[in-house]
């Protein structure tokens, strides 16, 4: 995996809130004061559960928010140290599969059904680049071959609902890297493929990335596929970022309890089981947040403190930070006079 020390800084966000409008009147907060930074060339796995507010932290770098009933109430986003939150929307599609990029979970419904592959990708290159439709077909031709498509001729005019799931990520991945992104963002890219496909798309990421000199922001709640792709992983929990470290430090030495929890439901060649461990209770909604510490409730070592006041982050290494009140800022565990952790 790459190291991001000393490289430049491309993607900043900075205390980002968002929260939306109910029906009822009440507002919920999704995205919870979070601030992280990706250094171009690096992949960063953004992992949680369902309802963690992952997706909505990429849409907002997109500016794709959908904006009511959603609202960043506070923040920055900084791309290259430009503010996409001062960017007017024409300003913004310019970004938009230019400079960012995006890849969702489920390509039929980013690929439009009554256009053929082959547009759909000239499109794209079009939009951001000043070239000839023969052109256009030309690249998107190659596009499909560097995306392992070999019979390039035959789908380029084909529409999307003629092809397969795993040809359409490919197709998507093909779109998304048409421009060159400097950052590509790729929300549970293979939740809906099988194992064998799964693979072969994040083999296929890893090596455009490589080519591109890409960065990458890779959503999931698959720890393997973390494993596998990224070099730094924040773990994302009720709006929050509780964990953030190097992959190799998250999987040897988790600090936050959510983080150990997810852990201990992958999978394991070593370890004889039956059935996988999941992690008790669910994401508490939004508009129903407990107080102090958000996992608390579903916490195994849970303390009173940890129910009456909100943890702060901790940087305990200068790489390892966690929002937890098990832990001192020298990164030692700690204990409420009652129970001992140590």
């Amino acid at each position: 995996m790459e190291q991001a020390k000393d490289k430049q800084v491309l993607l900043e966000v900075q205390h980002l809130n968002v929260q939306f409008h109910l029906k009822n009147g009440k507002k919920a907060k999704v995205v919870d004061d979070v601030s992280f930074v990706i250094h171009k060339g690096e992949t960063v796995a953004l992992v949680g559960e369902s309802g963690s507010g992952k997706s909505i932290t990429s849409l907002s770098i997109m500016r794709l928010l959908p904006m009511p009933p959603g609202e960043i109430t506070k923040g920055d986003i900084l791309l290259n140290g430009k503010n996409l939150l001062h960017y007017k929307n024409k300003e913004m599609s310019r970004i938009r599969g230019n400079e960012v990029s995006m890849i969702f979970q489920e390509p039929m419904t980013s690929l439009d059904p009554v256009f053929t592959i082959g547009n759909q990708i000239m499109e794209a290159i079009r939009r951001h680049q000043k070239v000839s439709k023969k052109q256009a077909r030309e690249m998107s031709l190659q596009l499909l071959k560097e995306v392992g498509i070999a019979n390039a001729e035959k789908i380029i005019t084909e529409y999307p609902h003629q092809l397969s799931g795993g040809m359409r990520q490919r197709v998507m991945i093909a779109i998304a890297m048409s421009n060159n992104p400097q950052l590509l963002i790729a929300d549970e890219p293979t939740t809906a493929l099988d194992v064998t496909v799964q693979a072969q798309i994040l083999k296929l990421m890893m090596k455009m990335k490589k080519e591109q000199h890409s960065a990458i922001l890779f959503i999931t709640h698959d720890m393997s596929v973390v494993a596998e792709t990224a070099d730094r992983v924040m773990v994302m929990y009720a709006g929050q970022i509780v964990e953030e470290a190097p992959v190799r430090e998250i999987f040897l030495q988790p600090k936050h309890p959510y983080t150990a929890a997810l852990l201990k439901t992958m999978p394991s060649l070593e370890t004889e089981m039956t059935r996988l461990p999941s992690i008790p209770g669910t994401v508490p909604p939004a508009y129903a947040l407990p107080n102090g510490c958000r996992f608390a409730p579903r916490c195994p070592f849970v303390m009173k403190h940890c129910r009456q006041v909100t943890p702060e982050t901790r940087h305990i290494q200068h790489n390892h930070s966690v929002r937890c009140h098990l832990f001192t800022e020298e990164g030692v565990l700690a204990h409420d006079g009652e129970r001992s952790f140590t």
